[in-house]
């Protein structure tokens, strides 16, 4: 087998791998964070990884795996608008969360409703930046606040930074891809690429968190 079959043969199966290194970690791990809001995340994790196991095997058998991948970017969005909800404290972030997950909803129902106003592209950046912002918000959060010295302790520093990360580089993916003529294996090395920083900072957290510094 060549190279280039091997690379084609692994391709498709690395990410489900990666997340179940993560989810290993997480669950090995949970007793440092059961008692905060980032104990959500444990169960996250294990679902995401079950979609994308059923993603690759529909795929491998030919199989539209289109909708339960845009089902569930949907629900993945509406978590993450949901769990950074719980961890901000300021009122007018807490707002802010709460505003992004509805023009998230909206943006998301006028592309299915209208396809050629830019299909799920358009309402993907669009919760990607809402995302992007609610990071900064709590990073803002971290840094101004009394635990600032033991912020790598807390796990959700380390999610927030694998969102920051994460998203930081999908948005000009799937912005410029086209013009960039990304595609094929290198669109999909780069996305496999930022899955590992993103799982890597989770799997960081995991190891580097203390049970006292997750009370919330």
């Amino acid at each position: 087998m060549g190279t280039k079959s091997m690379n084609a043969t692994f391709l498709p199966y690395s990410i489900p791998i990666i997340e179940l290194i993560a989810v290993i970690f997480a669950t090995v791990h949970f007793k440092k964070y059961a008692a905060s809001n980032e104990r959500y995340f444990l169960y996250f994790l294990w679902f995401t990884f079950l979609i994308d196991v059923t993603g690759t095997i529909l795929n491998h058998f030919s199989i539209d795996n289109k909708l339960v991948y845009e089902v569930f970017t949907i629900g993945s969005f509406l978590f993450y608008f949901y769990w950074f909800n719980t961890i901000l404290k300021n009122k007018t972030f807490k707002r802010i969360a709460k505003f992004s997950a509805i023009m998230f909803l909206g943006v998301t129902l006028i592309a299915y409703i209208l396809p050629s106003y830019g299909g799920q592209g358009y309402a993907f950046v669009t919760g990607a930046i809402c995302i992007l912002l609610l990071t900064f918000l709590h990073l803002f959060q971290l840094l101004r606040g009394d635990e600032i010295l033991v912020v790598k302790y807390k796990l959700s520093f380390w999610i927030t930074t694998a969102l920051l990360l994460f998203y930081v580089g999908i948005i000009p993916l799937i912005l410029l891809s086209q013009y960039l003529n990304v595609e094929g294996a290198s669109r999909t090395v780069i996305f496999i690429s930022l899955n590992i920083i993103l799982y890597g900072c989770y799997i960081i957290g995991f190891i580097w968190t203390k049970k006292k510094y997750n009370r919330f």
